[in-house]
């Protein structure tokens, strides 16, 4: 019998793998023989000295020489940010300078990150700069069969409402032809699901307002109708801004979480919606009306209770105490994928929650202080995913992710 491995290399912790089953194999297995394969083929001189340097601080290690014979190569460059989003503008500010001034084409570049939830920065950085790009790895987030509801959920483009419709009828077997009603001479249509529940639709030019409750829909043929629109209103007018076809963008009015509280702000909530092969998320900014707005949703973000129930919920507030946090589940010698999801948090966010939507589906009551009223109504919707949520000042505004990792 033969057992390869490499103690250097331990990346599914999470799914129960444990560095010490090559560390104690000829422990284990008396007269086991041991054979070092110490040639890189891959790699120049210099990158395989940058790995050996890191690797020799590994506590617990088979040694080894690892050599290459290619030629030395170029020296690497290091570049220090101060946040993730800081980070993405880094790496495609390189990409824009060498192609400009350098001849590189885009598919010369790649970029690589250790999960796949972290491709998200640089998707935004990519995009803002209108740089081409692909994600490769894994099977398509969009051809997993418990996200395909989800994700029509959320498309709203040109062929929005017909994919939305399509998707509510597949998902409740119903072929049904929706009830119209006008209010204040304007079309609302309305599907129904079942005998006690309803979708309600109104559409209007590059807007698609979707509910259950057509109370709210009302609201906003009221905002129209009363020259109160989304498009007039100065806080959405500053943040609204072109997308690509597949960028999906989202505004909601007030806070986003419980905890920010009814009266902290009025503000315009932006979500950008981003989908890669084993996450969906959620990001954007807050913009403020007021000049204190900011300094109350920090206060707000910063006081909430830490709560801790092991591969259930996290909830951390404060710098500091986000930052400890993160770093000893890094630092753990194993790894849930709860704790991967709370890993790949930025430690200079001020405030972090993670929870499984499986146990907010199973309790929900438990959660309502944390969550967005949409995710604890449809908790069952969202329970094959683990949910992380963070808050981060940037540029004097309150930067959100919501981040739904798909468990397997």
């Amino acid at each position: 019998m033969c057992v390869v491995g490499d103690d250097a290399q331990s990346i599914y912790s999470f799914r129960g793998a444990n560095i010490d089953n090559i560390l104690n194999f000829t422990r284990t297995y008396k007269g086991a023989r041991l054979f070092k394969l110490e040639q890189n083929y891959r790699s120049t001189q210099t990158i395989v000295n940058a790995a050996n340097s890191l690797i020799a601080k590994n506590r617990d290690q088979i040694q080894k020489e690892v050599f290459s014979e290619k030629d030395k190569g170029e020296p690497i460059g290091v570049f220090a940010a101060y946040s993730d989003v800081e980070e993405g503008e880094i790496v495609t500010n390189k990409i824009a300078q060498l192609h400009a001034k350098s001849g590189y084409a885009y598919h010369d570049f790649a970029i690589l990150y250790r999960t796949n939830a972290q491709s998200r920065i640089f998707e935004e950085a990519l995009r803002k700069r209108s740089i081409p790009y692909r994600i490769y790895g894994g099977l398509s987030f969009y051809q997993r069969k418990e996200v395909k509801d989800v994700v029509a959920y959320f498309r709203i483009g040109k062929e929005g409402k017909h994919q939305l419709i399509e998707a509510v009828k597949g998902k409740h077997g119903a072929d049904f032809v929706p009830k119209k009603e006008i209010y204040r001479g304007r079309k609302i249509e309305i599907y129904p699901l079942s005998s006690t529940k309803y979708l309600s639709v109104y559409t209007t030019d590059g807007l698609v307002v979707v509910s259950y409750q057509k109370k709210l829909i009302e609201q906003v043929i009221d905002a129209v109708k009363d020259n109160s629109s989304l498009r007039e209103d100065s806080v959405f007018i500053s943040i609204h801004h072109p997308q690509p076809a597949s960028f999906i963008t989202i505004y909601g009015r007030t806070p986003s979480v419980p905890f920010l509280g009814k009266e902290s702000c009025h503000s315009w909530s932006e979500y950008d919606i981003h989908l890669n092969s084993e996450v969906f998320y959620l990001s954007g900014q807050m913009k403020e009306e007021q000049a204190d707005c900011l300094d109350r949703m920090l206060q707000a973000v910063n006081t909430v209770p830490v709560v801790s129930e092991k591969d259930s919920l996290l909830v951390v507030s404060g710098h500091e105490r986000v930052d400890s946090c993160i770093s000893k589940v890094i630092a753990s010698p194993s790894h849930t994928l709860f704790d991967e999801c709370v890993s790949n948090l930025s430690r200079d966010a001020s405030y972090i929650m993670v929870t499984d939507m499986e146990k907010v589906a199973a309790s929900p009551e438990q959660f309502v202080s944390y969550l967005p009223p949409f995710l604890i109504r449809h908790a069952d919707l969202f329970r094959s995913f683990i949910l992380s949520i963070q808050f981060t000042e940037v540029n004097n505004r309150l930067s959100h992710i919501f981040v739904f990792t798909y468990k397997e």
